[in-house]
């Protein structure tokens, strides 16, 4: 008997993000799936069913043609799944998700792999037919990079989102080492050093040295 499990899927949240929620939890139920080797549909649509909880079943069951009888043929774990997509999917509005992706911008102080999480996460509930298109574009015009812009600009058409994260991991190191050369530092053998010399020099002006210095160079003019 398989020992993972899912939480229930909560279909009484906020209205204008349940759309996103479901996608999310179904992505998580066919990794549920998979890890517990469950290939037959029927048993798919039981774990469906079983694991989206009490208020799931109650929708599951109100919506005409999703409740499929293994006698009537076809797949009834996809019959299910697309049922739900279909009630589901109205309630988000990707004209007004669509309008927040284009607000995000990258923040002064913010790292790119920051700024690229959220704008995939936005993404997700855009429903593009092309996600990578649309954030490269939003990280065109959006990130505080101009040395990326013009890298984008000019690779053009072939630009793809992996080569846009591996000219901006460039990019982070040159201006990294760039800041050094402004701002050296000195070396760690030089700081060890420095570290000697200052704990000799602290001990050259211990009050308790200079005693004992001039305490032996009377003793010694003294024979």
């Amino acid at each position: 008997m398989s020992l993972l499990t899912l939480e229930k899927f909560d279909c009484n949240g906020e209205s204008t993000s349940v759309g996103v929620r479901w996608e999310r939890w179904k992505r998580a139920l066919f990794i549920y799936l998979e890890a517990s080797n469950i290939e037959k549909d029927v048993k798919k649509k039981a774990s469906l069913l079983h694991f989206g909880g009490l208020d799931l079943q109650e929708v599951f069951y109100n919506i005409p043609g999703a409740n499929v009888e293994p006698s009537e043929g076809g797949d009834v774990f996809k019959i299910a799944i697309s049922k739900l997509d279909s009630y589901f999917a109205p309630k988000q509005s990707k004209v007004y998700e669509r309008h927040t992706f284009r607000l995000l911008k990258q923040e002064p102080d913010e790292k790119f792999e920051k700024f690229l999480v959220r704008l995939r996460k936005q993404a997700e509930k855009c429903q593009f037919a092309s996600r990578d298109e649309n954030i490269i574009d939003q990280v065109t015009e959006k990130c505080h990079l101009p040395e990326l812009r013009k890298k984008i600009l000019k690779i053009g058409d072939e630009i793809t989102l992996d080569r846009v994260i591996t000219e901006v991991n460039t990019l982070e190191i040159v201006n990294k080492q760039l800041e050094e050369f402004k701002n050296p530092t000195k070396s760690n053998g030089n700081e060890e050093v420095n570290k000697v010399g200052r704990k000799d020099k602290r001990s050259f002006y211990n009050p308790k040295n200079i005693q004992l210095s001039l305490k032996t160079l009377w003793t010694f003019t003294s024979r």
